[in-house]
């Protein structure tokens, strides 16, 4: 009853959540329905009635492609460094702003940090190419100078990974740490001032207020970033790790062999090449792992920690 008298009461402000429901129901929830194409052999003239139901065959095709599985080393190596290297570096530089003294430095070093967020990464593909050319590029003049031969970075595999975590780390450090500013400002100030009339330093605040403080939002993030370690599309923002953009911007046939993820094998064979039953086949058995690593590493969370983060 309790309920209803509240439903009758703020009827009005309830409507507001008509058009994000509708949203939320059209792109989310009824899309869902074209699951049923990974086990078709799905015609788009015959539609999803009349297409031929193959059961997992296409889920067999793609476990015994050597190009899957090669895809799969790509976006579990790449999304592990990033979740190695990315992640923690937006917590240490909102660390790093929060203990900024000077206002006006301070807004200066976060508009520069949060600037490469909003390039394209067409612009950013273009801007690595450059700096990274093996005749012109700024690096391989530099090394040139110092005696060195010049090293040809994206015609050579080996160099990929290392590229595109930099790519990333230098894009999405500052947007990543935005969170952690705010969680951060979350932090009674009063207990920094206790812990200063203590007697503890800035490293010891840091160690027993700031990171505590911060803690369930480091956590929350963190599980959410690894249930997405096979998708390569970056984690709850998009940006913890390389999403498709970047690696179709990034990318060339030179470097194929250790720069086609899942979601680059994904679009060449499901939008080029209208392979939908394949595509999707693929897509649900990463949905499918994604929402198992993202119980399973709650579940260590919730016995770690004792509760619960999601």
């Amino acid at each position: 009853m309790n309920s209803l008298r509240l439903v009758k009461k703020q009827w009005i402000l309830l409507l507001f959540l008509v058009p994000a429901l509708v949203h939320v129901l059209l792109f989310n929830y009824l899309p869902m329905f074209g699951i049923v194409i990974a086990f078709q052999d799905f015609d788009i003239l015959k539609g999803f009635a009349h297409s031929d139901f193959v059961g997992f065959a296409n889920f067999v095709a793609f476990f015994e492609d050597h190009e899957f599985w090669q895809a799969l080393k790509n976006t579990v190596g790449i999304n592990v460094i990033c979740l190695i290297l990315v992640f923690p570096l937006p917590i240490v530089l909102a660390i790093a702003l929060d203990e900024m003294m000077g206002t006006r430095f301070k807004k200066v070093v976060q508009s520069i940090s949060y600037l490469p967020h909003f390039i394209s990464w067409v612009v950013v593909g273009g801007l690595f190419y450059r700096m990274l050319d093996a005749n012109s590029g700024i690096v391989n003049i530099l090394l040139m100078k110092l005696g060195h031969s010049p090293i040809p970075f994206f015609r050579e595999p080996h160099f990929f990974w290392a590229i595109i975590v930099f790519a990333t780390i230098w894009k999405e450090i500052g947007w990543n740490s935005i969170l952690y500013l705010a969680a951060l400002n979350a932090i009674d100030s009063s207990l920094y001032e206790a812990a200063k009339v203590d007697g503890a330093n800035r490293f010891q605040r840091i160690r027993h207020i700031s990171l505590p403080g911060i803690s369930t939002t480091v956590i929350l993030l963190f599980i959410l970033t690894v249930s997405t370690i096979i998708c390569g599309n970056g984690g709850v923002n998009g940006t913890m790790t390389p999403n498709l953009d970047a690696y179709l911007n990034m990318r060339n046939p030179l470097v194929a062999s250790s720069s086609d993820v899942i979601d680059v094998i994904n679009y060449y064979k499901g939008v080029l090449g209208s392979e939908y039953s394949y595509a999707t086949a693929i897509g649900l058995f990463q949905s499918v792992f994604s929402l198992f690593v993202l119980f399973t590493v709650n579940f260590a969370a919730k016995k770690w920690r004792g509760a619960s983060v999601i």
